[in-house]
Order: structure tokens, then sequence, then C-alpha cells
């Protein structure tokens, strides 16, 4: 039997127009689909030579991986050397990847040798770049290593290894390059990705004389960088 309530409900909903019916009836909501990626690393304890411990989410779609970084101190250099990265998955007794002659040499108080996760390629997928050795100058150097979906592990990225200083924007896709080659002579470079590598389609570059300064600009045309105005420098 229906209570005075339960009869008052029934006969709502058969007075009620169809649309309404219809409005009332759940409606599938997309999950929020953003990739928040994030990496941890754990430096080694100290007196210890163990490796420099980092776990990564690189994909929506792949587990957490491990980055064991390996590394011997140069005494007369002051600088930790990373010798060799073996990555596996977060619960996987072996590595899939172990990369060789890493080339990464920083000060000891540079934390983990810059290790950090980032898409250095905008695909989607995040990759992985340590600092390739200590400057007190404006030009950072990074390694670069750039994960293949389809071979499911990590390449180097020789060209993005010459670039100097990278900072990468997801949403125009650009890499720029803040450079200095000598105290009269700076500038900016802008990459695109083409092909699998970065290519440079822009460049200003800001030159100091007495007479002040001077910018030059510079656009990829047809293949090549090519002069294509000049001011004065901001």
């Amino acid at each position: 039997m229906l209570n005075g309530m339960q009869k008052l409900l029934l006969a709502a909903c058969l007075v009620m127009p169809l649309p309404a019916l219809a409005e009332m009836q759940p409606v599938p909501v997309d999950g929020d689909e953003t990739f928040l990626p994030g990496f941890t690393c754990l430096p080694p304890a100290s007196g210890t030579s163990a490796p420099i411990a980092c776990e990564a989410v690189i994909s929506q779609v792949l587990p957490p991986f491990r980055f064991d970084l390996f590394w011997e101190m140069n005494e007369a250099a002051g600088e930790r050397a990373i010798t060799r990265i073996a990555i596996r998955q977060q619960d996987a007794a072996d590595p899939f990847q172990v990369i060789e002659n890493v080339d990464s040499r920083t000060f000891p108080d540079i934390e983990n040798n810059g290790f950090e996760v980032i898409d250095l390629n905008f695909d989607g997928d995040l990759d992985f770049r340590l600092l390739a050795q200590t400057t007190a100058g404006p030009n950072v150097l990074y390694r670069n290593w750039l994960w293949s979906p389809r071979d499911q592990r990590f390449e180097t990225s020789k060209v993005l290894d010459e670039i100097v200083s990278p900072e990468f924007d997801p949403d125009t896709q650009e890499i720029t390059s803040r450079w200095r080659s000598s105290a009269a002579e700076g500038g900016v470079d802008i990459y695109m990705w083409d092909e699998g590598e970065p290519v440079i389609i822009h460049r200003e570059t800001d030159r100091y004389s007495e007479r002040g300064c001077t910018r030059i600009f510079y656009d990829r045309i047809e293949g090549k960088l090519e002069q294509t105005g000049e001011g004065k420098c901001n």
C-alpha cells in the first residue's frame, strides 16, 4: 500500500510533461581527463653511494616509472657525475631500460642533478632531462630523453641537447632559448618540432656597441634562417 507522500509523488510524475521527465534522467558526465603528472626524488642517505631514486608518472595509460640514477663523485672537480640510469615499472624487479654514458655532471648541492620530468616534444607523454653540467653563466645545457610510445623506451635527442636554456610552452608548442655568446651579443631563438626534431623558426640577436644596441631579426624561409629585419633593442 502507498502512503500519502508516495501517492503525491506518483501523481506528480503522471502529470509531469515528458520533457521534464527526460531532464530528470541521469546524464552521463565525462570524467576529468586532465593529466596531472608529477615526480618525486629521494636522495641517497648521507655517506652512502646508493642511487638517487626518482618516481614519475609519464602517461595516463602507463604505470609509474622508477628511475635509479647511479652516480660517482669526481673529487678533483667536486662534481657528482651520473654514470647510468636504470628505468623500471614501479612494481617490477628488473629495469626495462638502462641508459649508459649519461654525461651529467653537477655540484652535489644541485638536487638530483636537475632531474625533471616534462613534455619536451608536446606529444602528451612526458619525457625527462638532467642538467649537463654546472654553469655560472646564462647558457644552460641539458641531457634530454624522449619517450617513444612505439618502442616503449626513452630515446636521446642530440638536437635538443644542443639548445641552450630551453623553455617549453605547451600552449604555443614552441621552445624558447635565451642565450648569450659574449658581453656584446645575446639573443632569443624560437624552435618548433618538425618531423621529430626541433627546428629553429625565428631568432632575435642583440648586438651592443658604443653606438647602442641593435636587434637583428631572422626567420626560417624555405628551410634556411634568413635575416628579415633590423631595429633598436627594446
